[in-house]
């Protein structure tokens, strides 16, 4: 008897956080056979800022995810407050748009079912073991309970976070900038939560605020592992972390912690490229630097945006080899420069305290030149503006 052949699909997408689904909705938006892969099920919690930038909230529009989103009532954000270790700070409204404060098991879900309304198959419960070339495709293997399942795609697409297995079997995974991690919990009943996230700046790492609604807060801290690492148990951690930065005493004493506290990391990972033969990286598995500026949701819409572009030209064509694909990292480089060079000036001026006390007194006094900033770092405004000569020596005289 001859054996059953393998499913074939065009695309099969490894990871369905917001990168694999927005990029498996848009590829079957454009007529492929996609499939689509995750070792959760949904609806599930995910330890994240949960902060959505107004950047990030068009992408969603332009996926068609967004009307279910705002149909449940999430926080709608105007802009972003800097605080720095001396309590000195400056805040920043958005020049264009409003950012979301959204539990991510529901931005996940919501965006899952984008996929799925565009015509994508969803497997929930599914975990990716490894790749393999074939002719004209790639074999991938998964596993569902105790079944081993062979998979055939003519391009695979890795969206399966930080720590990427599917970047790490490609051979392009490294380790890149600070060793930091997250510990991230909800709260209830944050004393002076307003329209606008938060960001506090500490000795050994920073903590965010963004309110996402009935109340509730998103309460993350970030360490960086070189100089501080997190002891168990990590709800201990958590607090022992909180109380160290002063701009926060008085605001948490009657907080209900509605939610476990879970650990995110290390942060600092990059690729060598994201592009290989028949596969591509998108969202978390191609990079993450740092999550000050809170850009990874928009990272991952918007890297789907180019990865689902690339991909469907190349299918295209069926031209899928390593030197065709290796369009997407060029299309990469041009999107996310301006981004990767404003999260290092960022990372570096937080990290020195005079640095971010100069900087924190000028954009406290020029409203505008926060606003900007802001701004940018939202997607709310180009970069090439805070590139300026005339934006930078502004802010440093």
């Amino acid at each position: 008897m001859t054996a059953p052949c393998p499913p074939t699909y065009d695309a099969v997408v490894i990871g369905a956080g917001p990168a694999g689904s927005a990029t498996a909705a848009r590829l079957a938006q454009a007529g492929f056979d996609v499939l689509l892969l995750d070792r959760a099920r949904f609806p599930r919690p995910k330890p994240c800022a949960e902060y959505v930038s107004p950047g990030a909230v068009e992408a969603l529009h332009r996926l068609g995810a967004l009307r279910p989103i705002l149909e449940e009532g999430p926080a709608r954000l105007r802009g972003m407050r800097v605080v720095g270790p001396d309590g000195g700070g400056f805040t920043g409204r958005f020049l264009r748009g409003w950012g979301l404060g959204v539990p991510r098991e529901r931005l996940d879900l919501h965006i899952a079912a984008a996929a799925q309304r565009a015509g994508a198959q969803l497997l929930q419960g599914v975990t990716f073991e490894s790749l393999a070339p074939a002719q004209g495709g790639v074999w991938v293997r998964v596993r569902s309970g105790d079944s081993s399942i062979g998979l055939r795609a003519r391009v695979v697409i890795g969206a399966d976070g930080l720590n990427s297995r599917v970047a790490h079997q490609l051979g392009l995974a490294r380790r890149s900038g600070p060793t930091r991690a997250a510990l991230v919990a909800h709260a209830l009943g944050v004393a002076g939560m307003g329209d606008v996230g938060e960001m506090h700046v500490g000795a050994a790492g920073y903590a965010g605020l963004a309110p996402l609604g009935d109340g509730i807060t998103n309460v993350a801290v970030v360490v960086d592992l070189a100089r501080d690492g997190i002891r168990a148990p990590v709800s201990a951690a958590f607090q022992e972390q909180l109380a160290q930065f002063p701009s926060l005493r008085g605001r948490l004493d009657d907080v209900e912690t509605i939610s476990p506290v879970r650990a995110v990391g290390p942060f600092g990972r990059t690729t060598r490229r994201a592009s290989a033969e028949r596969a591509l990286l998108v969202g978390d598995a191609a990079d993450f630097y740092d999550p000050f500026t809170g850009e990874g949701v928009y990272a991952a819409l918007q890297g789907a945006e180019l990865a689902a572009a690339c991909a469907a030209v190349a299918l295209g064509r069926d031209r899928l080899g390593a030197r065709h694909l290796a369009w997407y990292d060029r299309m990469r480089r041009e999107a996310f420069a301006a981004k990767w060079t404003l999260e290092r000036i960022v990372s570096w001026v937080i990290s020195r305290p005079g640095a971010l006390r100069h900087v924190a007194a000028r954009l406290a006094r020029r409203p505008e030149l926060a606003d900007l900033l802001v701004s940018v770092t939202a997607h709310a405004a180009p970069p090439s503006r805070v590139f300026r000569p005339s934006y930078v020596w502004r802010l440093v005289n």
